[in-house]
Parts: structure tokens; C-alpha cells; sequence
């Protein structure tokens, strides 16, 4: 499902569904992330009409219910777990967070009974660690049965920003997705794929990440960096 220029992902809630399914539609966006941790309404039922509905519009679709210690909701992990078997039918991939070692295998097993693709992804909201602990990282996640290992560090310093990169591509086999958040990070999300990240993720009218670029302003600038 990758190519050599990045997947475009639009993280979305149950809000303003259609409009932003059509929007989305407009704008180039590849992957659809369901943050269902930022649903209003979080019952079973109609988490798996919202994932059918994004179905039906062909998009790839990820389920996330993003943990709270990795910026999500307090979401007891049996009750994430219920909501990861609701929308496996509806969905390619399931991310899940390295953190979340109380439920890591069981996802894994949801998402590979069904054929889907596991990604495991780590989020530093205040540094960025160093190459070693980067490696570490990677290593344990594909160790642990990950498709797709998503890392996001705050970028503190240009030399942060490198160190992901260069880790990155030296990892580019592995199926990396890897974001520097915030301001000095921005060009990670733009330029990330020359280094052998998959995926960039963007936004309509509310940002979910710092560093988040706009879905226009960002096709503009992936255009230039490919050369287009």
C-alpha cells in the first residue's frame, strides 16, 4: 500500500463526519486515522458505523485509541480492547503504543487473526532521545511482531531533528513512520519520506499533534520536495 512519495493521513473524530470525508476526498489524503479516543459518542455500536462509513469512501483507514500518557483519553485498556475487536472489520491497520504492555500482545492477536497490519508507535512530547534509545525502540517494536513502528519526538533543536532522520534512514527497510513535533520539526512531516518515513500526517480545521501542517499548505510543499 506505500509508495515513494508519503501517504497523506488526516486523524478524524465523529464530528462533521461527511463534510470531512468529502473534504478529504478533495484534498489527496491516502490514510484515514479514526482517533477514537476523541469520539464524542464512544459506543460500540456506533464507532463501527463511523469506520463503516470511512470504508465506504476506499480510504486506508488506522484505528487508534490513543492511551492518555501518549496524548489520548482515559480509556480503561479492556474497554480499548472491545473497540479494537468492533472496527478490525472495518480497518487496515491498527496502532497501538509501545507503552501500552498491558494489552500490546492482545492487539497484535486482533490485528493478525484478521490479516491486518499492527502499528506500534511511541510518542515524547518534551524531548527527543538519543540515537541509541531511537534504535532500541525500533528493534523492540519489530521484535514485538509491529508491521510499522511510528515514533514522534518533540524537536527541542535542529540536531534533534537530524538525529531522527538519520536513524531513520538507516532503518528504512523496517517500515518506519517518523515525525519531529513541533515548529523545528515541521520539516519532518514535508521532507520525512526522503529519509524513508511512510506516512505524514496533516489536518483540516483542528490540529492533533504540534507541528501538524495543513492539508493544502502540506500537498504544496510535498510537490516541491519530489520536484513536482
Amino acid at each position: 500500500m506505500f509508495k515513494e512519495t508519503p501517504m497523506i493521513a488526516l486523524p478524524i473524530t465523529d464530528k462533521d463526519l461527511e463534510n470531512t470525508l468529502n473534504n478529504a476526498k478533495l484534498n489527496c489524503i491516502d490514510i484515514i486515522e479514526l482517533r477514537i479516543d476523541q469520539f464524542e459518542n464512544k459506543e460500540l455500536n456506533h464507532i463501527k458505523e463511523v469506520a463503516n462509513k470511512v470504508k465506504s469512501y476506499d480510504f486506508y483507514t488506522i484505528a487508534t485509541v490513543r492511551s492518555k500518557i501518549e496524548g489520548g483519553s482515559d480509556i480503561p485498556d479492556s474497554e480499548r480492547l472491545k473497540i479494537f475487536n468492533a472496527v478490525i472489520d472495518f480497518v487496515d491497520i491498527i496502532d497501538i503504543e509501545y507503552t501500552s504492555t498491558n494489552i500490546k500482545e492482545k492487539v497484535k492477536e486482533i490485528a493478525k487473526n484478521k490479516g491486518k497490519l499492527l502499528l506500534m508507535s511511541y510518542h515524547d512530547f518534551e524531548k527527543t532521545p538519543s540515537e541509541d534509545e531511537i534504535q532500541k525502540l525500533i528493534d523492540d517494536c519489530k521484535a514485538q511482531g509491529a508491521d510499522i513502528v511510528k515514533y514522534a519526538f518533540k524537536a527541542n533543536t535542529f540536531e534533534d531533528v537530524a538525529r531522527v532522520m538519520c536513524i531513520t534512514n538507516k532503518n528504512k527497510d523496517k517500515n518506519i513512520v517518523a515525525i519531529s513535533m513541533g515548529e523545528i520539526g515541521k520539516i519532518t512531516r514535508v521532507a520525512g519520506f526522503m529519509f524513508g518515513s511512510l506516512i505524514t500526517y496533516t489536518y483540516i480545521g483542528q490540529s492533533f499533534a504540534p507541528g501538524q501542517i495543513e492539508v493544502k499548505k502540506l500537498n504544496e510543499l510535498i510537490e516541491l520536495f519530489k520536484g513536482g
